[in-house]
């Protein structure tokens, strides 16, 4: 058994139950360990970690209270608030399910349980071990104002912001539109610990002659202020901490603007790549923009589904940055499912070959068409009979494929 496979520890004094256990789970790809006592559950679980825990709560024949298994679900979730626990109880202890899930368990099972629904259960609960886990070890999410990312790019802007913030130097952003350039503007004055506020103002110039000597200006789209009237702003920046921001390459800006005004400028220069640059960076930032509107709009966590993942990196967001950001918030408001899937990220459609730009950039076919199905099944709201007649599918063809691909 691979050492990276889910491992469920059963808690049972009966043999049989965690014979039965083993045998349907570890055909399903899962370590499985058996404790026929809580004393010993702690020496295996010190041993290796755990993923689920499926917990009896009665350890003493005849008994029924389940004290002794509530006594080891509150000591699993004191020692770890993340752990995830399924208590198994029989017909008569539904009364008893529901207080150990108000204790703190996650779901429940009943003996004899189905094999359907036990191993549905216990795949719920890997799902939620894994989120909370990637949430736990993903940026404080209190605050969109993070440069999150380990693209070379992004760790040298970070590095140099942390050493310019404090000076007076101009700093010159460029980057194509959704790339971060106003958040490091941001994170230039945050990091600055000098009097006066930041301003921000577009780069028509009409808004400058009236500031102060103090604070942070940031000038967005500096490339539009009118040639005419560059040399005065210029004259006018003097005594304050200058950020500009451009969408223009270096070559193309230097046409566009005067001497006078690129001089007090670019003392510093940070390029912001495209996030499609960005190897790597694309999976980081989708999990960590889902954690941040969960919390936001109030919605428990859920994992971002392996296939989902691969889509996203390999979409060319023409929008950068921003442009997944919003289809994170969408994600998150519209999906329901347990899992973030491929079709609740609403991909745009590739208008030469009508498929989503995730599955034209996907070369295995079997997950392309698993994309395709997904997307048309989402579009018309699972309307079978629409979807099959976009996809050129019978109904019987459709519902073939959506039961190979567990849609």
């Amino acid at each position: 058994m691979s050492t990276d496979s889910p491992h469920i520890l059963v808690i049972d004094d009966d043999p049989d139950i965690v014979r039965a256990a083993q045998m349907l789970l570890r055909r399903h790809g899962m370590a499985v360990t058996g404790a026929a006592h809580p004393d010993v559950a702690w020496t295996l679980m010190a041993q290796r970690p755990v993923d689920v825990v499926l917990l009896d709560l009665n350890f003493a024949r005849g008994r029924v209270s389940g004290d002794e298994g509530f006594a080891m679900l509150d000591r699993l979730i004191a020692g770890d608030p993340d752990t995830v626990v399924i208590v198994v109880t029989g017909h008569s202890g539904i009364a008893v399910a529901v207080r150990a899930m108000k204790a703190g368990a996650a779901d429940f099972v009943i003996k004899p349980w189905s094999n359907e629904r036990l191993l549905a259960t216990v795949e719920r609960g890997i799902a939620l071990r894994r989120a909370r886990r990637d949430v736990a070890t993903a940026p404080p999410i209190a605050t969109d104002d993070q440069l999150l990312g380990e693209a070379p790019a992004i760790i040298r802007t970070r590095a140099l912001v942390a050493r310019i913030a404090a000076s007076d130097a101009g700093v010159l952003l460029r980057g194509a539109a959704g790339t971060g350039k106003s958040l490091v503007a941001r994170l230039i004055h945050a990091g600055a610990n000098r009097a006066g506020g930041l301003t921000i103002v577009e780069g028509t110039g009409a808004a400058i002659a009236d500031l102060g000597a103090h604070g942070t200006l940031v000038l967005e789209d500096v490339d539009t202020v009118p040639r005419a009237a560059q040399r005065d702003v210029a004259r006018r920046l003097e005594g304050l901490r200058i950020v500009a921001t451009s969408r223009l390459p270096r070559a193309a800006l230097r046409d566009v603007l005067s001497d006078d005004l690129l001089y007090g400028l670019n003392t510093i220069e940070i390029d912001l790549p495209p996030l499609a640059d960005r190897e790597g960076d694309t999976g980081r930032l989708a999990r960590h923009f889902l954690a941040l509107f969960a919390a936001r709009h109030g919605q428990a966590p859920k994992p971002l589904a392996e296939e989902a993942a691969r889509a996203l990196a390999a979409d060319a967001w023409p929008d950068n940055v921003r442009g997944l950001r919003q289809a994170c918030e969408r994600a998150v408001l519209l999906s329901a499912g347990e899992r973030y899937e491929i079709a609740d990220f609403a991909l745009s459609i590739e208008p030469e070959t009508a498929v989503p730009r995730a599955a034209a950039a996907d070369l295995n076919l079997g997950r392309s068409e698993r994309t395709l199905v997904a997307a048309a099944l989402q579009r018309h709201a699972f309307n079978v009979s629409r979807a099959a007649a976009e996809l050129g599918l019978t109904r019987a063809a459709l519902y073939r494929r959506m039961e190979k691909y567990g849609l």
